[in-house]
C-alpha cells in the first residue's frame, strides 16, 4: 500500500524533527567537549527506571560492547560526570550514578530545548495534546516493532 500524501508529508515532518533534535544533540555534546554517546549514556542514567542504573544495562540500552562500556565509563567517570558505587542489594554489583556536576551541565544544554518545545506545546488544547502523545506513542512502538524484524541483508555474491 503505497502512503497518501498526508502520510508522506508526515513522515516527511517527522524524519525533519529527528534529524534536528539529533543536530541539537550533537551541538550541545560540542559546548561541553562531549560525544553524543557520552550524552547517551547520561540520557540513560538520568532515566527513572526501577533498577539502578549498571553498566550492563547501560550496554544493552545503548547497543555497546562490554570493553566499549567500560571505556564510556571510564571516560564519564574521568571526566566526573559519572560515578560507580556498589550496589546496596548486592555489594557485588557495580551501579552507575550521575555527580551532580553532570546533572548541571544537563540542564545547561536541554533546559533551553525544553522551554522552547513547551513554548511551542502551549498552543496545543488537552485533547490535541493527548492526541500527539498517542501518536508519538504508536510510532515509537512501530518503530521498534520494525526493529525487530530486521534481518541482515545476504552476503554479496561477487560478479564472475
Amino acid at each position: 500500500m503505497m502512503p497518501s500524501q498526508s502520510h508522506a508529508d508526515l513522515l516527511a515532518a517527522m524524519r525533519e524533527f529527528a534529524l534536528e533534535s539529533d543536530r541539537y544533540v550533537d551541538r550541545a555534546a560540542a559546548v561541553h567537549g562531549l560525544h553524543r554517546t557520552h550524552l547517551n549514556a547520561l540520557g540513560f542514567l538520568v532515566s527513572p527506571g526501577p533498577n539502578a542504573p549498571t553498566p550492563g544495562k547501560l550496554g544493552q540500552a545503548l547497543n555497546l560492547s562490554s570493553p566499549a562500556v567500560t571505556a564510556l565509563v571510564d571516560r564519564l567517570e574521568h571526566s566526573g560526570h559519572v560515578i560507580r558505587q556498589r550496589g546496596q542489594v548486592d555489594r557485588r554489583q557495580v551501579e552507575l550514578a550521575m555527580t551532580e556536576s553532570a546533572r548541571i551541565i544537563g540542564r545547561q544544554l536541554f533546559m533551553p530545548l525544553a522551554a522552547r518545545l513547551s513554548q511551542a506545546l502551549d498552543s496545543y488544547s488537552p485533547e490535541e495534546l493527548a492526541l500527539v502523545e498517542r501518536f508519538l506513542n504508536e510510532m515509537t512502538n512501530a518503530t521498534a516493532e520494525a526493529k525487530g524484524n530486521l534481518q541482515a541483508a545476504p552476503p554479496a555474491t561477487e560478479a564472475l
